[in-house]
């Protein structure tokens, strides 16, 4: 029996917001295009909310998917079809297409690879394209900049894929494409010799006070003395998130309540939710979500004895291995600000030991490395089935998740 793999990519905006998901799909042992999207077809039709959110998802196809009725299944207004770049293009296909699209149906060029030559293949398509998608790694850039006002002025948008640096995405950026997908969102853009502003490390002090041996009365008095953070934090636990009976109007009652480890996942979370503008930091911030959500999760299912110290450490272990990049720092360099286990240290920094190998796992779900999944997997003799559940459930997390910060 073979495994369904299923992920997303997320594709963002010039304000670097999450406008849509570009959908993975893999089948071991089946390589037919039209079976792949067929079976995607079917996993969106049982939880469409659950895997796209809010959002618009693009589905790979070849030709001729587009001649099947199974087309007609999904909501126009929630798919678009992303044709393969190498497909045969003849007048059947563009006829075909220019008839879904006046249908209301939105087709993009996937992973083009834009050259004089490639440019005049799809010559034939491009007034039935809602988007083109272009290789920024194969692509001449240069042609592709003359002809942006072009594809603008047809109303084709233009998103850049495989973008891998911070550099190249300001190179496209400049350029004037749309949107942006690619692995550079979870890179460091790192700058040298930049500070912690004071109200970073007061933040980190107290998360380091928590995670130590530190009594009652100095946590008391180390958030009282950060008048804005404990403002926050008595607000968060008196928020309808709660539903107390009571509010609570202390910062000792707040302590009591939570328990240390809820409050450094809260304070670390808003780091994460407060530095940079409000429109770029929500990519890394769902990240965030997405990753630590997996490692207390999968620690779980592969260590059915953890404890609650265990899933706390995974949890740590997914959002110390993203911090650097609020910082334009190295991990090092951030992570010698916190008082933090030589396990994690080890995980995040050199990727050893149990919680390191955990991160690859979790890293390999995001990038949609199947045969890194399989491999890890078969070392511990799991099936994927066992996992698949937990990767839906928590991209329906991460989904409620952005949905509650735009209320």
């Amino acid at each position: 029996m073979s495994d369904r793999y299923i992920g997303r990519q997320p594709i963002i905006n010039a304000k670097a917001k999450i406008a849509a998901y570009d959908l993975l799909y893999r089948e071991t042992g089946h390589n037919d295009d039209n079976g792949l999207t067929a079976a995607v077809i079917s996993n969106l039709l049982i939880s469409m909310e659950t895997i796209l959110g809010k959002h618009i998802g693009f589905i790979r196809v070849n030709t001729e998917f587009l001649h099947y009725d199974v087309i007609d299944l999904l909501l126009q207004e929630k798919v678009v079809y992303s044709l393969f770049a190498d497909a045969l293009i003849d007048e059947d296909v563009a006829d075909r297409m220019r008839f879904l699209r006046d249908q209301g149906y939105r087709f993009a060029l996937n992973d083009c690879v834009f050259t004089e030559k490639s440019a005049d293949r799809f010559a034939l398509i491009l007034p039935s394209l809602s988007y083109i998608k272009i290789d920024v790694t194969q692509s001449d850039l240069p042609l592709v900049g003359r002809n942006i006002s072009m594809f603008h002025e047809v109303g084709i948008e233009v998103i850049g894929t495989k973008i891998e640096t911070h550099d190249v995405y300001e190179l496209c950026r400049s350029m004037g494409f749309d949107y942006y997908q690619g692995y550079f969102i979870s890179e460091p853009n790192i700058i040298k010799n930049t500070s912690f502003s004071p109200e970073q490390e007061g933040i980190f002090r107290l998360w380091n006070l928590l995670q130590g041996e530190s009594e009652m009365p100095e946590l008391v008095e180390a958030f009282q003395s950060n008048h804005a953070i404990s403002l926050k934090l008595l607000r968060f636990i008196n928020s309808a998130a709660f539903s107390l009976r009571n509010p609570v109007s202390s910062i000792e009652q707040v302590l009591t309540l939570m328990g240390r480890d809820p409050i450094s996942r809260w304070i670390m979370l808003m780091m994460f939710s407060e530095q940079g503008s409000s429109e770029k930091r929500v990519p890394l911030l769902l990240m965030v979500v997405h990753r630590t959500e997996l490692m207390s999760a999968l620690v779980q299912v592969i260590n059915p004895k953890a404890t609650k110290k265990d899933i706390s450490m995974a949890y740590f272990a997914g959002m110390l291995s993203l911090i650097h990049l609020l910082f334009h720092m190295s991990q090092r360099d951030v992570l010698s600000k916190l008082n933090i286990s030589y396990e994690i240290e080890q995980a995040v920094l050199e990727g050893e030991g149990f919680l390191g190998e955990m991160l690859d796992l979790v890293r390999s779900i995001e990038m949609f490395d199947t045969e890194a999944i399989e491999t890890y997997l078969q070392t511990l003799g799991l099936k994927y089935a066992i996992i698949e559940p937990i990767i839906t459930q928590v991209m329906e997390k991460v989904n409620t998740f952005e949905k509650a910060m735009e209320e």
